[in-house]
């Protein structure tokens, strides 16, 4: 393969007739994020080190645990980092040095992580009342998955190649915790880890089942949802497994799940007005053309799956008060674009759909398909103004 950091001057024109990203940046990412392999070796001697001094990680110390758990989520942010490098410039030796627009977005925001896991590691290292449990909301979750339709097939090949070396750590990382013995106060806590695992397995097999020779987009983004699937639930489960002091309130922190699949569009139970502003709602529904641009996000919306579980994190936060319908000076309460969803207002600090948001700060979710193809999925940040644009 070609040296990445140093291209030749006709993969520089093959990459810029491809509309491709320089990845000199995530290059640099990369070689600077190898050292949470070298914390991932570290946290493996640690739980060496436990059982041999005969302690379990439910004694263990508080700094302990956090450097178990910070080097896993460094070393799973890396690996994925950069199977998705390797597989787009196995995909596309023509351009090695450079990667399409989505690619570059999704790496970046795995390489750009790394670096904060491994510091706090590197804390917990050298500080024995380091506890990461009192600085972070855990177990955190994946940066946000950059969207796009199709997926490229490179993307799937990176996602399938992960998979075997995070499945194999998680693996290790159960038996450790149970091998020492479980609590009996605990042992519902780690059956309820285990049939985590279970279940990311479990897609992880199934979407490695549905691989064909012939291409098929249905078939496709099928196998690309199981895979999410599982390395969500992995990145819980190695955190948790880290530090099984966070199961006890694991439920109220994990995510918001998929939802039924009977509120999927094709489902009875769906409703395709749902992420629209109800205070607004009557007029939209009587627009011929926001009936038709609805009509047509469901259509281009890759994971309308995630995009409810988005819903679910918003309609949580005001059920709980942590956000207030939000409007403007002139009465406006729905931003501009389709689906014209409700504005809100921040009023205790929280994170919605990875990003965090502080008090007073404006938002409204969004949902969009974009000219390029990709579809941008996430909370759009105020603050807001009133427009007689509308955007179908």
């Amino acid at each position: 393969m070609a040296d990445p950091m140093r291209p030749s001057l006709l993969t520089k024109m093959r990459a810029s007739l491809a509309k491709e990203r320089d990845a000199v940046v995530l290059e640099a990412l990369r070689s600077a994020g190898k050292a949470a392999y070298d914390e991932m070796m570290r946290a493996d001697r640690a739980r060496e080190q436990l059982a041999a001094d005969g302690r379990t990680q439910w004694d263990a110390p508080p700094a302990t645990g956090s450097l178990l758990l910070a080097a896993w989520n460094g070393f799973m942010l890396q690996t994925l980092g950069e199977q998705f490098l390797d597989a787009d410039y196995a995909a596309r030796p023509g351009t090695v040095g450079y990667v399409p627009a989505v690619t570059f977005d999704q790496v970046s925001a795995w390489l750009a992580a790394v670096e904060g896991w491994v510091s706090r590691a590197r804390q917990a290292r050298v500080n024995p009342d380091y506890d990461i449990a009192a600085e972070l909301a855990l177990p955190a979750g994946l940066p946000d998955w950059a969207e796009v339709r199709p997926c490229p097939p490179e993307h799937l090949t990176a996602l399938l190649a992960a998979v075997p070396p995070l499945r194999q750590h998680i693996e290790v990382a159960l038996y450790d915790l149970e091998r020492a013995g479980v609590p009996d106060e605990h042992r519902a806590a780690v059956n309820r880890l285990k049939q985590l695992n279970a279940e990311a397995a479990a897609a992880a097999d199934y979407a490695m089942g549905l691989r064909t020779e012939r291409h098929d987009a249905r078939l496709h983004e099928l196998i690309e949802n199981n895979l999410k699937t599982a390395l969500e639930l992995w990145f819980h489960v190695g955190q948790l497994a880290a530090m099984p002091s966070l199961l006890g309130s694991y439920e109220s922190l994990r995510p918001a799940g998929r939802p039924d699949v009977r509120a999927l569009p094709g489902g009875g139970r769906f409703d395709p007005w749902c992420l629209t502003d109800p205070v607004t709602l009557k007029r939209w529904q009587k627009d011929r053309r926001a009936r038709e641009a609805i009509a047509l996000l469901w259509r281009e919306d890759p994971d309308p799956a995630a995009t409810l579980a988005l819903k679910s994190e918003v309609d949580a936060a005001f059920a709980a008060g942590d956000i207030v319908p939000l409007r403007t000076r002139d009465g406006s309460s729905c931003y501009y674009e389709c689906p014209w969803s409700p504005l809100y207002e921040v009023r205790r600090p929280l994170r919605i759909g990875g990003r965090q948001l502080r008090v007073l700060q404006q938002f409204a979710l969004q949902a969009i398909s974009g000219a390029d193809g990709t579809f941008r999925r996430g909370i759009v940040v105020g603050p807001f103004e009133a427009t007689s644009e509308v955007e179908y």
